[in-house]
């Protein structure tokens, strides 16, 4: 099992959950990938983006549900700021993972 999959079924573990990852071979860094991948509906997948929060430069996660998209604007406002598209380095160092990748537990920075 490839580290980061390691790593979010140990926290997942810790937390009591008894579902296991999967990997699968096929490219799940979409909605629509996902979905195909694990023989369900889009509106099944959950997508864990990362965006930065301006002025304070905090990460933000939301989770959001396979074909929905996040309103940006409104949902920065409900923040107390401006919220932005984070580019990948953001991502990564923020959460530990890569775009596409990001999982909803177990983040680098809480």
């Amino acid at each position: 099992m490839h580290p980061n999959a390691q790593k979010v079924q140990g926290i997942l573990n810790q937390l009591g959950y008894t579902g296991r990852v999967v990997e699968h071979e096929a490219s799940t860094r979409t909605a629509v990938e996902a979905a195909e991948a694990a023989g369900c509906d889009v509106g099944q997948i959950v997508k864990s983006l990362v965006f930065r929060l301006q002025p304070a430069n905090q990460a933000v996660l939301v989770l959001v549900s396979g074909p929905n998209r996040v309103h940006e604007k409104h949902l920065g406002r409900l923040l107390g700021g401006t919220l932005e598209r984070a580019d990948a380095d953001f991502v990564r160092e923020a959460s530990g993972f890569a775009i596409g990748g990001v999982p909803p537990v177990g983040l680098k920075t809480p």
